[in-house]
């Protein structure tokens, strides 16, 4: 199976039966011979898919900001189990001059 990968996510290869629906879309609006219809479905199409990538950017940013402060939140925990308590800490420092 084929995929592409974005911030970790898998975009695989349609259906075949999503394809053929598409297919069939495609070829019914190819055979259509009323200009004034096509011009309608095209210019709410162009509409739509504006909307479309409003979402998906708004979606993505989103996402990004998360995985950044999920990255932070890592960090800062990685960093607090690294660092010992002061009592451990006073006692290595106490226990070199002996």
């Amino acid at each position: 199976m084929d995929t592409d990968k974005l911030f970790n996510i898998d975009f695989e290869k349609p259906t075949p039966e999503l394809e053929l629906s598409v297919e069939m879309r495609c070829r019914e609006i190819m055979n259509n011979k009323n200009t004034e219809e096509l011009q309608k479905y095209c210019t709410n199409l162009i509409r739509h898919q504006m909307r479309q990538d409003l979402f998906l950017t708004g979606m993505l940013g989103r996402l990004a900001e998360l995985e950044a402060l999920l990255a932070l939140y890592e960090m800062k925990k990685e960093m607090k189990s690294m660092k010992k308590p002061l009592l451990e800490r006073l006692k290595t420092m106490l226990g070199m001059f002996r």
